[in-house]
């Protein structure tokens, strides 16, 4: 099947629509609440409160490991939330995703989901402000920016975390190996944090296209175990890319494909430009849809029907 009505149609059509709402409404909830939480870490039930958060995280990634993805690499999934706060979620469901797929079970990431959302804690308010900020760095911040994983940790015993793993990842998440060996998790919290951060966009730094991001990765740190395992777990397309397909057609890139480079997308712009009316699912390792090129999320001008997306493909 190559189209769905959108509405009330679409929901007749296929019974699992409302699941698909009910699921991104759950991620926006999630995303509300973290960023209530991550704005008073000194009040009180914090920790119990992070640790819920990430086990229903992880329960959401879980659920559907494409719509996590999703999360990260398109904008306008996170737009009316904090670039700080989606950042951290951006971590969280990456870790989520990856552990996932090398078999961790969902409550073994309590602990480095709660990390991966509590590692800039003391430095949120910066965060939001670099991403409109035209001037160079000023040396305060830059010093504000060096110290922030003590910092974080600090603000995190101050609430009352004593768990050593915890605190340790955020503490170590920005060493190098040319300086105390970080703990593993800490390590691989780094690698995460960084590929993360191409995706962010700020007044003097357009974010990467993700096959742009997962390249960098390679070329940045070509030994690094969790950037191999980055490239396979999100390919060169992941969802939520927005690719201009060998048809001249623009489609938001669903579910991962068979390949790195055959996601499984929907087509939403017609070749001339115009919004189709109905999303039409493309296979894109079948001839004449293959992809051509990741492009800006900008030039896809069509609504995006997300949870009819999701079960469209």
């Amino acid at each position: 099947m190559n189209s769905l009505p959108f509405g009330r149609a679409a929901e007749a059509a296929d019974p699992g629509l409302a699941a698909a709402e009910q699921r991104l409404a759950e991620w926006h909830r999630l995303l509300d609440r973290l960023t209530i939480l991550l704005a008073a870490p000194a009040a009180e039930g914090f920790e119990g409160a992070v640790r819920t958060l990430a086990d229903e995280l992880a329960a959401l990634a879980q659920g559907d490991p494409d719509m996590a993805q999703a999360l990260l690499v398109h904008p306008d999934f996170c737009a009316a939330h904090p670039y700080s706060v989606a950042h951290s979620a951006h971590v969280a469901a990456t870790w989520a995703v990856l552990g996932l797929r090398q078999g961790s079970a969902p409550s073994e990431m309590t602990v480095p989901l709660a990390a991966a959302l509590t590692m800039n804690l003391s430095m949120l308010a910066l965060q939001d402000q670099l991403t409109h900020q035209d001037a160079p760095l000023k040396p305060e911040q830059r010093e504000q920016i060096r110290r922030h994983p003590a910092q974080s940790a600090a603000l995190l015993r101050d609430a009352g975390i004593t768990d050593s793993l915890w605190l340790g990842m955020v503490e170590q998440h920005h060493e190098t190996p040319s300086g105390a060996e970080p703990l593993p998790e800490a390590r691989r919290l780094r690698m995460i944090d960084v590929y993360c951060a191409c995706f962010g966009s700020r007044v003097r730094r357009h974010p990467l296209l993700p096959d742009q991001a997962v390249r960098r990765l390679y070329q940045q740190h070509p030994q690094e175990p969790t950037a191999l395992a980055l490239g396979h777990a999100f390919g060169l397309y992941p969802p939520g890319t927005v690719v201009r397909l060998a048809s001249l057609e623009l489609a938001l890139v669903v579910r991962r494909g068979r390949a790195a480079n055959t996601p499984v997308a929907a087509a939403l712009q017609g070749a001339g430009g115009e919004a189709l009316a109905n999303p039409a699912r493309r296979d894109t390792a079948q001839p004449g849809y293959t992809v051509v090129a990741a492009v800006t999320p900008a030039l896809l001008r069509a609504r995006i029907p997300w949870a009819l997306l999701f079960t469209l493909c």
